[in-house]
């Protein structure tokens, strides 16, 4: 009995014991706190443990962001040691950040010890948020914007100052990337993105964007006195605009220099005023005091006057932005010229003006270039204008002809020089001129005799040469008319021809001349053709002794035609032949007939006669 009161006695100090211990354990599990900072924010939030009561002394576990809000801890989920101090109070180092999740509300949950139920957990809304891929911008600029904590899988309209510029569509994980705008014209200020869900628009982040004026030049690399055309965007609204370089108002034009309603100004143009070479800075400024800056480089720039003309011409250099207080070099078409001054050097701004005479040359366009001992180098183009004039120009519609003068007048070709005038593919030498002084001459000279079509006219000093095209009349004389022998005419044996004479159509290419032929056929077949001459200056022909003609019947006529043939070697075509014959003729007309019937008729009698008498003797004998 004393054994079982002792156990009995045992077991309820034991259990009194354990009461006592569990008494003051039960209020504090039942007091945990737990409180994070900040409870709302964006993926990317760095989140930190503010404090955490009411633990187990002397313990430790872990804090994590429970991303699927299974309040287990899983792999990949953000994770804290946690320890517990003798009071039992939760501390942790560093910080949880937010993984890219769709938003929501999120818990970050305690389990200290590590192994048992979550002890507490603090709730953490993730919003949404949008980004630029810049604070500042000019219009024009093309904006990246990028986005995380929208629902996911939804389309997000992105707006700037309000105004739609579309939509892009989140991925599984609530973000979007690489949606782009551009800056549209506006006026400088502050300006808001805005990203919102398109068909849950109460859910949106929005970001600022600084819109500042900006300019452009063009050119950005010039010389004193070129035209520069200022353009810029960002500026007040209908607000004036003063344009300076390197701090000194410049004329601008054309007038009002001043922003239309989007603060865009539009293309005015100044002139670089005198500078030395390098760097200079051209700045706009509207009435508000908003600004903006561009660079342009004044590089070295020659002028020339005047910028064409004749060899021999005095031509004025004037050139700037070269190197202060250098020696220049001037060369025309690649070869150095003599300059007055002698030698040449620029001035301490590196300006310079000098004069050179034109060397001789074809025409054509050559360039002038300037250089001083530092490299700098600017160029110009003269054309040199070495002419010749021709006192009438000719073609297939309007030609010359033979015997046309013409006049030929040149300017800036070599001084003093023998200049030569020619004609045609093998050159016919038409004039020969010495040029005076200055390079100029005039030759006056006749087309010669030449075939129809066309020509070249070569005028030339041996270093200069111009040419000029001449077109020969190609329109044949009339066809001459036969006269004499007529058709049928019994001739002598050198036979005397004649025919018509012709006058040459205008332009006439004078003399005419004329081509004859006598043949035994009226083809004038090849190898039939007795006489055939050419170039007779008359309309009449005498058949020499040593060409005359056999003597032939009407049987066996000659035949004979003619052409004319002008100075260009225009033919006509050739006359209707014509017959006759050669050999002697008595012609019965007239008073021989008559003397002939009478002599014929005496004869008669006379022989009568005498028959009758010879009759009248026989009888008698």
């Amino acid at each position: 009995m004393k054994h079982n009161r002792f156990f009995r006695i045992l077991a309820a100090a034991v259990i009194l014991s354990l009461l006592m211990i569990a008494i003051p354990i039960t209020p504090a599990l039942g007091a945990f706190t737990f409180i994070i900072s900040p409870s709302t924010g964006p993926t990317g939030t760095a989140l930190s443990m503010v404090s955490g009561t009411g633990f187990l002394p002397g313990i430790s576990g872990y804090v994590w962001f429970d991303t699927n809000g299974n309040s287990a801890r899983d792999t990949g989920e953000p994770t804290l040691t946690a320890t517990t101090d003798g009071t039992g109070n939760l501390s942790a180092t560093g910080y949880l950040t937010v993984p890219t999740v769709p938003r929501g509300i999120y818990y970050v949950q305690v389990d200290v010890p590590a192994g048992t139920p979550v002890e507490i957990s603090a709730p953490f809304v993730v919003t949404p948020t949008v980004t630029p891929s810049v604070s500042t911008a000019n219009v024009g600029d093309i904006i990246t914007v990028s986005g995380t904590g929208f629902a996911a899988t939804v389309g997000v309209t992105i707006l700037f100052d309000g105004v739609s510029k579309g939509t892009a569509t989140t991925t599984a994980s609530g973000t979007f990337t690489g949606f782009t705008f551009t800056v549209p014209a506006t006026t400088e200020g502050y300006y808001t993105i805005k990203a919102q869900e398109t068909l849950l628009p109460a859910h949106f982040d929005t970001a600022s964007l600084t819109v500042e004026p900006e300019i452009t030049i063009n050119p950005t690399l010039g010389a004193v006195g070129d035209t520069i055309v200022v353009t810029g965007d960002g500026f007040d609204a209908s607000s004036t605009v003063t344009i300076s370089f390197d701090g000194t108002t410049v004329v601008a034009s054309p007038t009002p220099v001043s922003t239309d309603t989007n603060g865009t100004l539009t293309s005015k143009t100044f002139t670089v005023p005198a500078a030395s070479r390098g760097s200079h800075t051209v700045r706009a400024q509207d009435a508000g005091g908003n600004y903006a800056t561009a660079t342009f480089t004044v590089s070295a720039k020659i002028t020339l006057n005047p910028t064409s003309g004749p060899s021999g011409t005095t031509v004025t250099v004037t050139g700037n932005g070269f190197g202060a207080s250098q020696a220049i070099t001037i060369k025309y078409n690649n070869v150095a010229v003599t300059t007055t001054p002698s030698p040449l050097t620029t001035n301490s701004a590196g300006n310079f003006t000098a004069t050179f005479t034109v060397p001789v040359g074809d025409a054509g366009t050559y360039v002038v270039v300037a250089n001083d001992t530092s490299a700098n180098t600017a160029t110009a183009n003269f054309v040199s204008t070495t002419s010749a004039t021709i006192s009438q120009t000719t073609t297939d519609t309007a030609p010359g002809n033979v015997g046309m003068s013409l006049t030929i007048e040149g300017v800036g070709f070599t001084p003093e020089t023998l200049v030569t005038v020619t004609y045609a593919t093998d050159p016919v030498v038409l004039a020969t001129v010495t040029s005076d002084p200055s390079g100029d001459f005039e030759a006056t000279f006749t087309i010669p005799p030449s075939v129809g079509g066309p020509h070249v006219i070569t005028v030339s000093d041996g270093t200069i040469t111009m040419t000029f095209d001449f077109f020969m009349e190609q329109d044949a004389p009339p066809t001459p008319e036969l006269v004499s022998p007529a058709v049928g005419e019994k001739a002598d044996s050198e036979t005397v021809f004649d025919w018509s004479t012709v006058d040459d159509v205008s332009p006439a290419s004078d003399p005419v001349t004329y081509d004859i032929q006598v043949s035994t056929t009226e083809s004038f077949a090849t190898g039939t053709v007795l006489i055939d001459e050419t170039g007779l200056a008359d309309s009449t022909y005498t058949l020499p002794s040593e060409d005359k003609l056999e003597s032939t019947g009407d049987d066996a006529p000659y035949y004979w035609q003619v052409r004319a043939v002008d100075a260009a070697s225009n033919e006509s075509g050739w006359s209707e032949p014509s017959t006759f014959t050669v050999g002697f003729s008595f012609a019965f007309t007239g008073w021989v007939v008559w003397v002939t019937i009478v002599v014929v008729a005496l004869a008669f009698f006379f022989f009568g006669l005498w028959i009758g008498r010879r009759r009248d003797s026989g009888d008698f004998y």
